[in-house]
Formats: structure tokens, C-alpha cells, sequence
């Protein structure tokens, strides 16, 4: 089993599970690993897992991929090897899983089985009418029991409330259990995709990582797995007198304890313990300390997947966010399965707008000058064009498209899009102030709509997918922005006809477009009134 463990920019602490043969890592929240970094580029680098090998390749990112302190187009993965991604560091680390080795049931017998909701309520003291039928000593040992478990339950939730490595989760169980338990192993199994368990972690008290276990009772795992039970087993060979036989000898195992993980989802996994000490078995006590402690375990899995996926979420949400209106952002978070090749025929209206003079104004402006322009023209005509219930499609240099009526249609599309491009450029006037007051040259874009047919949804290859729109709608908008004049708004016929009376029109000549036939009506829109 591979993962990556990731302190990620700004000393976030996560793990992400490489459970395909490939796992894209990239700012793009489309990738399997996102990381919320500037210096991370949209597509930045791939695992592939290879019969040869674990393989991290560069795919031509801004910044490089290193390893180890070297940059590196294409390697092969060690464990614990050290990836830096912009601000983030990766390590990559390699654990063996090893399958279940199950064994027939010779010499086990089924000593005790609970549910982690007997734990805080099964006791001697639970057979007996009232207290005064308990002996004092019997009665003290049921109260420090219950301290004990209590005890656990709080250095449990005190440890775990705040680890979000699966690994570190691993770490503190296995301390506890061989802490408060007589346990000489603790092998901690998970459920995989196929629904098989794998061994993914161990401990061993004297030596510290145990090794593969010996074969396990199939009875134990069958019965924690369909009936949610812990179960404590001891050896049937072992003789009154508290001699072993030769057969304990040679099996090494005299007592066994497993518990399921259970998460909200079902069973996230079994933790298996055994004794190894000839003379002395599990109690009834240990079963119960178990029982609290994968109560435990399953919550604190759960909260790191929680973790994991809120974090993800959050990622996804602000990097769709900038170029996508909120109701597109939840629909997309709700169903990822939408996200796929292909689109759907619908009425749209596109709007291009463009900055005049760019040209000029980057041969007498600096870059840092040009790079402070843009971005704060970008985030106002933006929050317009969303404010109007538009999608941002993207960015094209200094101009912009953006769509009304994608993904959902409406028969007011044209309305909110003319208003969005009226807004936009009556925000350049005051924006310009702002811009003389900064000793920053002034701007004016131009802007052309057009409304009609076109084949709307994600498109490009299976690793990197586009929202978008394509079409003659889409290319005759284009063409009607690059005839606008600095501060006009040009619109074909359709969008006219789309329109209410709120509107003032200006009709302009026919023109011919590139690959048309016929001449095109067109009208500007006067937005100064």
C-alpha cells in the first residue's frame, strides 16, 4: 500500500491514499491530489504505479518537481523519499500489505463476544439485585474498571482529536493497547476495495514492528466481520494444571482478542491482538479496554476522512469559485459523477469583452504595472458577470468569456447578460479614477454578445476537462467583440429579440462576419442612460 503524507502550505498535516495506478497532482481541484498553492502548477506532476516501480514524473511544471533537494523530470520512488511541490512537502512512503493468512479453528474455542455498546454496561455487578448483594471487593474491582475504561476514553479523545494522519492514528492505538492491555501483538487490518482485509500495520511489545502474524482463526474473522462482535479465544489445549501441551508450544498463541473499527459508513476494519505468555490469558477487562479503544479508533478515522474531504472540498470550492457561479460550485461538489466528457445542446448567451489599446499600453507599462492592472480588472468585471448569474469560462490574455444560461437555461439569459456588460462598463469609469489616483494608466474594453444553439458541458481529454461552450453562438460572439469600439456593446439580432423594452438600442449596419454568408443585423447598446 502507497501513500503520500502531505504538510501542506501553511502547515496543514494530511495523508492521501494512492489507491489508482495513476494519481494527478496538481492546484487543479480536478486532480486526485489538490495542493492550495500558487506555486503549484494547474496540472503539476504524476504518480503512476508501475510494475517497476513507483514512478513520480514532472509534467512541465512552472516550478519544478524535487526529490530528495533535486529537481527531477521522472523517478523512481523510495520510501520515505522527500517530494517538495512549491511550499509543500510529499513524502511518499511504501508499507507492505499483507493478505489475511487464515487457518482452520483446531484448538480455539470462543471464550466471550460483546459489542462495543455492552462495554460501559456488561459487569458482575449487572447480575446482582442491589449493591449489597456485591462483596466489597468485588465491588471495588467493578468501580475501578470503570475508571479505568472512563480514563481510556478521555486519553483517547484527548490524543485523537487532533491527528489527521492515519499513521499517527496506528501510532497512539498501538501505545495504548500495549499500555493498558497484557497484549504481545497488535495487528491492525483494513478493509480494502475489494472488500478483502489487509494487514496494514503491527507492533510488536519486546521488538517493537511485528512481522507477518500466525494464520489466524477464520471463525474469529468471520464472526467480527458479519456480526460487528468482539471476541476473546482461548486455546483448548491448555490442561487444568496450567501446563501447556506441546501443540501450545509449537503455536505460540494461547489467547486471542479482535474488535471491529466501525465507522458511520460500516466496517472500516478489525484489530487482532494476541498473548503469548504460556501461563496467562485475556480477561474480560482487556475485552472491554479493546472495545473502548476501537470505539475510538473508528471515530477518529472517520473524523480524518471527514478531515480529508472537507479540505478537498474547500480546495475544489475556492479554486471553482473564481470562474464559476456558486449554484454551478454546489452542483458539482454534490455530484462529482456529472463531471465528465461531453455536453448537452442548449440556448446560451456569450459575452467576449476585451481591453482596447493593450498592446500599447503593455510597450510603455512594466510588467509588475500591467500584471497589478489586469488583476484588479479581473476581479471587478468578475464579481459582475457572477452577480448577473453568469459562468466565468476563462480568461484569454487581457479579454474575457463568460456565459448566461449555462448550465442552467432561462428565458431571461440575454437580459442578465446585456445588464452584466452594461455593469461592466459603467465599473470602468470608477475604476479609472481609482486608476489615476495611482498613477496607473486608464482602460476600456469592448464587448459583443450573441445568443443561440450550442453544445454546452465538459470538454478535453479524460486527465484535464474544461467547462465551456462550442459552437457558432460562441464564435459570433467572439467576432462581435473584436468590431466593438473602446466602451461598446455590440449585440447580434438574436439577442435583440431576446430583450425587454428596459433596454435602449442603437441599431448599426449590417456586417459581414468571417465564414458567413449572409450579412448579420447588429445593434450597440447604449448603457450610459
Amino acid at each position: 500500500m502507497f501513500s503520500l503524507r502531505i504538510q501542506a502550505a501553511g502547515g496543514k498535516l494530511f495523508t492521501h491514499q494512492i489507491s489508482d495506478a495513476e494519481t494527478f497532482i496538481g492546484r487543479d481541484p480536478k486532480n486526485d491530489l489538490t495542493l492550495d498553492d500558487p506555486r503549484v502548477s494547474r496540472q503539476h506532476a504524476v504518480v503512476r504505479v508501475t510494475s517497476d516501480g513507483v514512478k513520480l514524473t514532472d509534467l512541465n511544471s512552472g516550478n519544478g518537481t524535487f526529490v530528495n533537494g533535486e529537481r527531477v523530470t521522472q523517478v523512481t520512488l523510495s520510501s520515505e523519499d522527500t517530494i517538495r511541490i512549491g511550499d509543500c512537502k510529499l513524502t511518499f512512503v511504501a508499507e507492505e500489505t499483507k493478505p489475511l493468512q487464515e487457518a482452520h479453528d483446531s484448538g480455539l474455542r470462543e471464550v466471550l463476544q460483546k459489542t462495543p455498546e455492552e462495554m460501559m454496561t456488561s459487569s458482575t455487578a449487572g447480575d446482582m439485585d442491589t449493591s449489597r448483594e456485591l462483596p466489597p471487593i468485588a465491588l471495588r474491582h467493578e468501580l475501578e474498571k470503570k475508571e479505568r475504561i472512563l480514563a481510556l476514553f478521555y486519553e483517547l479523545s484527548r490524543k485523537l482529536s487532533s491527528v489527521f494522519s492515519i499513521e499517527e492514528i496506528y501510532d497512539k492505538v498501538f501505545d495504548i493497547l500495549l499500555q493498558v492491555t497484557p497484549a504481545s501483538r497488535v495487528f491492525i487490518f483494513r478493509k480494502n476495495e475489494q472488500g478483502e482485509m489487509q494487514q496494514v500495520a503491527a507492533r510488536n511489545r519486546d521488538a517493537g514492528e511485528a512481522g507477518q502474524p500466525l494464520p489466524i482463526s477464520k471463525t474469529i474473522f468471520a464472526k467480527v466481520t458479519r456480526e460487528r462482535v468482539s471476541v476473546l479465544m482461548e486455546n483448548t489445549q491448555r490442561d487444568t494444571h496450567g501446563i501447556p501441551s506441546q501443540s501450545i508450544l509449537l503455536s505460540q498463541v494461547h489467547s486471542v482478542m479482535a474488535a471491529p473499527i466501525n465507522g458511520r459508513k460500516g466496517l472500516l476494519g478489525i484489530i487482532y491482538t494476541d498473548r503469548q505468555d504460556i501461563l496467562e490469558t485475556f480477561s474480560s477487562d482487556d475485552l472491554d479496554l479493546l472495545n473502548a479503544v476501537t470505539v475510538q479508533m473508528g471515530i477518529a478515522i472517520d473524523t480524518m476522512m471527514t478531515h480529508e474531504r472537507l479540505q478537498k472540498e474547500a480546495q475544489a470550492r475556492a479554486n471553482y469559485e473564481r470562474f464559476l457561479p456558486q449554484q454551478i460550485v454546489d452542483d458539482i461538489l454534490s455530484s462529482p459523477d456529472k463531471v465528465k466528457l461531453g455536453g448537452v445542446r442548449q440556448v446560451i448567451t456569450a459575452l467576449f469583452a476585451d481591453v482596447r489599446g493593450f498592446t500599447t499600453l503593455s510597450e510603455s507599462s512594466s510588467p509588475e504595472i500591467i500584471v497589478t492592472l489586469l488583476n484588479r480588472y479581473f476581479t471587478l468585471v468578475s464579481e459582475i458577470i457572477f452577480r448577473h448569474g453568469g459562468t466565468l469560462d476563462k480568461y484569454i490574455g487581457d479579454g474575457l468569456m463568460a456565459l448566461f444560461g449555462a448550465p442552467y437555461a432561462s428565458e431571461r439569459d440575454a437580459v442578465k447578460a446585456v445588464r452584466a456588460a452594461s455593469d461592466m462598463q459603467r465599473a470602468l469609469i470608477e475604476f479609472n479614477k481609482e486608476l489615476t489616483e495611482l498613477n496607473l494608466p486608464n482602460i476600456a474594453i469592448g464587448i459583443g454578445i450573441n445568443t443561440g444553439p450550442a453544445i454546452v458541458g465538459y470538454i478535453g481529454s479524460e486527465t484535464r476537462l474544461d467547462y465551456t461552450a462550442v459552437g457558432d453562438t460562441v464564435n459570433t460572439a467572439a467576432r462581435l467583440e473584436s468590431n466593438s469600439k473602446p466602451g461598446q456593446i455590440i449585440i447580434s439580432e438574436t439577442t435583440m429579440q431576446a430583450l425587454d423594452e428596459s433596454f435602449i438600442l442603437k441599431p448599426l449596419d449590417t456586417i459581414k462576419l468571417k465564414g458567413k454568408t449572409e450579412n448579420l443585423r447588429i445593434a450597440e447598446v447604449v448603457w450610459k442612460k
